[in-house]
């Protein structure tokens, strides 16, 4: 059964503040559990939905475009073998919304606006996107994996 999450003022303002301020650099990166504290709190509320007692680190990206529809997949197994990995969950972290026109998040079934503070979770292979919008989003995505992508 397919989950979806949204959880509003998950974080203090510190906390809130160390995942809005982190040099996330450009592309995906892999972080091996515990290498980032702050980040780790994020896959702690993960686990209170999803199984994640195999995971031994995250792939994490800061997204400030517009990602078209797309499902969080092992990339590069999908460009090499065709095939369809997927993480054990999909969380998005929106550290700061500000001053937004559009950027609706969607699935096939929901669709909602972002505000800061606001972490969704849902479940591994949903098809998701973001409209365009104007104004600032920094969304901090996080997929726990059981093995290095």
């Amino acid at each position: 059964m397919d989950k979806f999450i949204i959880l509003d003022d998950v974080f203090d303002e510190a906390t809130n503040r160390a995942i809005a301020g982190f040099d996330y650099g450009k592309g995906e990166r892999w972080y091996e559990l515990g290498a980032s504290p702050v980040h780790d709190r994020i896959l702690d509320i993960c686990r209170d939905h999803f199984d994640l007692t195999k995971v031994i680190g995250y792939e994490m990206w800061c997204n400030s475009g517009v990602p078209g529809r797309h499902v969080d997949k092992d990339e590069k197994l999908f460009i090499e073998q065709k095939r369809y990995v997927f993480p054990q969950c999909s969380a998005v972290y929106y550290a700061t919304v500000e001053n937004m026109n559009g950027g609706e998040f969607y699935t096939d079934d929901v669709r909602f606006f972002p505000r800061t503070n606001r972490l969704v979770l849902f479940s591994p292979g949903m098809y998701h996107g973001v409209a365009a919008y104007t104004g600032t989003r920094v969304a901090v995505s996080l997929n726990p994996w059981t093995r290095k992508v």
